[in-house]
């Protein structure tokens, strides 16, 4: 329709509370002379206080101008957030987080010609007519463990094991720390599977397969002295990735790795064939940009990922066991209780 402008708005959270320390709830952020975005706290009254936010901005022409601005500030925000280790939790891709029933939409478009939005986790465009609006659950569930006196009783419960790590067990102790701190899934799956690279040891290849790999280089490095068609850098690079054929891959480790365990018998609720298989293809997605669509939801994945990784570093050291109790956890809600904002 004639004159009709766009907006969009761009989700994000972080874990904790006073990144953006503005004691009010909103802040205008103007990016160039004629673009202002607008920051606002979804679940406080206050930025400083807020969990979680969003970035409005609007006037565009059409929905797909809205769109590239809003990808635009979702990169450099995302690089402003590694530069400067916000611990922003951006995400990379658009999911429904929430919804009003048809029956509810259908009521406000009759009664008040007002269309309510889905809650997007990500980036959301619609007309910028002042019709558009979404509800929004706003307050900070408080949950917290119901005994936190756990984590001190739990340093008393392993301060007198003999604890000694060989140089792998330490790096994957350090990365599987780092994996912690991550806010999302996705980074903390990666993580994890990192952490696991440094404990799987790669067997090599038979002598036969290994003749047959310097046959191939012979034949390169021939090939390069004859034709004169291959660069050094070129004849390098494939004498490099030629040699590495020499050990088997990490994924074919890992699943030998995974037919030799027998303790635990099941992780996620399934084999530890199934289960590092289940790591793999994720792991194999993710590196090619698709979403790891698994029977067993990334988030648990990578938890048992975590616990995994912590399975070898104790079997390979020889540690101890232990027993350790973590307790129930206690929600509550603050002073003023939940509220459902207009937006």
């Amino acid at each position: 329709m004639p004159g009709a402008s766009y907006r969009f708005r761009l989700r994000l959270a972080c874990k904790r509370t006073g990144t953006f320390a503005f004691s009010t709830p909103t802040a205008s952020v103007p990016v160039s002379d004629g673009l202002t975005f607008e920051l606002s706290a979804r679940n406080a009254d206050s930025l400083d206080e807020a969990t979680n936010f969003h970035f409005d901005g609007g006037g565009f022409l059409s929905a797909n101008e809205a769109r590239q601005a809003a990808e635009a500030l979702r990169i450099r925000l995302r690089l402003l957030n590694a530069i400067l280790g916000l611990g922003l939790n951006i995400p990379v891709g658009d999911k429904v987080s929430s919804q009003v029933s048809e029956e509810i939409k259908t009521k406000l478009k009759s009664e008040q010609n007002a269309t309510v939005i889905d809650s997007i986790w990500g980036v959301s465009v619609y007309p910028d007519d002042g019709l558009h609006f979404e509800y929004i659950l706003s307050g900070n569930v408080v949950v917290k463990p119901s005994d936190p006196s756990y984590i001190l009783d739990g340093l008393k419960t392993i301060w007198d094991l003999v604890v000694s790590l060989d140089s792998a067990s330490e790096v994957a102790l350090h990365i599987l720390c780092l994996a912690t701190q991550e806010t999302s899934d996705k980074a903390n799956f990666l993580t994890s599977y990192l952490a696991l690279e440094q404990l799987v040891d790669r067997e090599s290849r038979s002598t036969a397969a290994q003749a047959a790999i310097r046959r191939f280089q012979d034949e390169l490095t021939s090939a390069a002295t004859i034709e004169k068609s291959l660069t050094d850098a070129e004849v390098r690079s494939l004498n490099g990735a030629l040699a590495s054929l020499n050990e088997e891959s990490f994924p074919s480790a890992l699943t030998r790795l995974g037919t030799r365990i027998a303790t635990p018998a099941r992780i996620c609720g399934v084999t530890p064939t199934k289960f590092l298989s289940a790591c793999i293809s994720a792991r194999n997605k993710i590196a090619h940009h698709a979403e790891p669509e698994t029977e067993i939801p990334l988030g648990e994945l990578a938890k048992g990922l975590r616990e995994f990784v912590l399975g070898l570093i104790w079997t390979r050291n020889s540690l101890p066991s232990f027993t350790m109790t973590t307790p129930p956890s206690a929600v509550s809600i603050p002073s003023g209780g939940m509220s459902i904002r207009v937006m």
